[in-house]
């Protein structure tokens, strides 16, 4: 089951939101518990119940190596098994000819490595098996993050079940869920469009064309993933939840440390925590350091996709990483460097760094979206032949949500060419306004009162996005 589908938005989540505050109130912990754990199992099974057994199965073994550590002086070595028996299993779906993929296996298999890793730490109490499925399974989580640590969600769960129900809360998390289901079904799934006329039809682009699939592609993954991430924070505040927030702006940063600081944080989180510090972090030297830094970049290709073009992806990050790193550390004092950066280049400066930044990214974005080397090559070797002409009539045309089209037929002006590049260039100029001035979802949800105005602009935005679901795509880490 998707958040953008007729059954979640229509049946699944009103029963699971008003389900839990009614059984809360009615039951005792353990079946309230239950009763999550069975919602969360209802909507991963709802497309293949093969989803359900592969991630019980899953949990069956985790669980068993977590109560053999609790019991056993050998920690260190059932860690070793179960991290490995997780990532066989990873492995397995994702990179050979499986003919399954597990929905969220990427998601619920680090949920598990940070269960084990808590746990040997000695981060982690004697968990229940109760609160360990809860944590597993909670369905906003568990397709596409955010990744959260399992102390997080145990103390999430027992404030969720002993405090009443707060019905303000529960309007801005839906607030925020629509919000986030407008990013993804109106713009992310409009900018997907294109995208995927234009990878299909490369040889009819030009470099005009070349330079506008590139950054729909950027606006794409931006909105379906933080679109998704706010749906799951949404649908979590309905229940009393509150997942951690999983993007803060990122196209704004003026370089690549800041980019990461505020793109897809609980995985930054996931990797420094188990895999960076266990390397030895920076307490190895300076050159180690730097070596740590590039494996976490071609771990984090690699998780996204065994082909060499998410490899390229990841090195492409780490090495402006590490060399942005290395440059920042022969300058001193970092806050005192920024702050002479700040005062000699004033604001021109900072624009242009957001927009070298925001450039290079781009750049990278188009190897993580292509199907092989050579596809990303001729894009690249699209972009840079510097062939302008007028931008490719039937690609202008997938950038038209069909509402706004409506609008020029009403005008009388569908018969004009032109027409479709007004609505492209709209469609980019209010995506790009909202990436580089917009306030998060989060934070425009949080200032929204329940008037009878806000409602309605809700509920108009949600009928729309209903409207759309015919068009919509799957998410695009759904794939990873």
């Amino acid at each position: 089951m998707s958040f953008h589908s007729y059954a979640f938005v229509l049946a699944f989540l009103p029963i699971a939101v008003l389900g839990f505050h009614f059984k809360k109130k009615i039951g005792n912990t353990g079946s309230t518990k239950f009763f999550l754990v069975l919602l969360s199992l209802i909507f991963l099974g709802f497309s293949d119940v093969r989803n359900v057994v592969i991630l019980l199965l899953s949990m069956l073994v985790n669980y068993l190596v977590f109560m053999a550590m609790q019991k056993s002086g050998k920690k260190k070595i059932l860690l070793a098994i179960g991290i490995l028996l997780n990532l066989l299993a990873l492995f397995y779906f994702k990179y050979t000819d499986s003919l399954f993929v597990p929905l969220g296996i990427s998601f619920f298999t680090f949920s598990q490595i940070a269960f084990l890793m808590e746990n040997y730490r000695g981060e982690l109490s004697n968990m229940s098996l109760s609160n360990y499925s809860v944590y597993v399974t909670f369905f906003p989580k568990m397709v596409q993050g955010p990744i959260m640590l399992p102390g997080e969600m145990e103390k999430q769960l027992d404030e969720a079940i002993e405090k009443k129900a707060d019905w303000e809360a529960s309007f801005k998390g839906f607030a925020l869920f629509v919000l986030g289901l407008s990013k993804k079904v109106l713009l992310a799934d409009t900018f997907g469009v294109a995208v995927n006329h234009g990878y299909t039809n490369l040889s009819s682009l030009s470099s005009g064309d070349a330079w506008i699939l590139m950054l729909s592609y950027t606006l794409q993954i931006y909105f379906d993933f933080s679109g998704y991430c706010d749906m799951a924070m949404g649908v979590s505040q309905m229940m009393g939840f509150s997942l951690p927030i999983n993007f803060d702006s990122p196209y704004k940063a003026n370089n690549i440390l800041e980019f990461w600081k505020r793109w897809h944080m609980t995985l930054t989180r996931f990797f420094t925590k188990y895999l960076y510090i266990p390397l030895g972090g920076n307490r190895k030297g300076e050159v180690r350091t730097y070596l740590n830094m590039l494996i976490i970049f071609f771990v984090s290709g690699i998780w996204h996709g065994a082909g060499l073009t998410f490899i390229l992806w990841g090195m492409l990050h780490g090495i402006l990483y590490v060399v942005t790193k290395w440059l920042k550390s022969r300058r001193g004092d970092a806050k005192q460097a920024q702050q002479s950066d700040a005062k000699f280049f004033g604001t021109a400066g900072h624009v242009l760094s957001v927009a070298c930044t925001f450039l290079y990214v781009n750049i990278a974005w188009i190897f993580f979206r292509a199907s092989t080397l050579q596809e990303a090559l001729s894009v690249l070797k699209k972009m840079f032949s510097f062939e302008f002409r007028k931008i490719n009539l039937n690609f202008a045309k997938c950038f038209e949500l069909d509402e706004f089209w409506y609008v020029m037929k009403v005008l009388k002006m569908d018969r004009f060419d032109w027409a479709h590049y007004v609505l492209m260039v709209l469609l980019l100029l209010v995506a790009l306004a909202i990436v580089f001035f917009g306030k998060t979802a989060p934070k425009i949800s949080e200032k929204i009162k329940p008037t009878v105005l806000s409602s309605c602009v809700l509920a108009v935005l949600l009928v729309w996005c209903i409207l759309s679901f015919s068009n919509v795509s799957s998410f695009i880490y759904v794939n990873f």
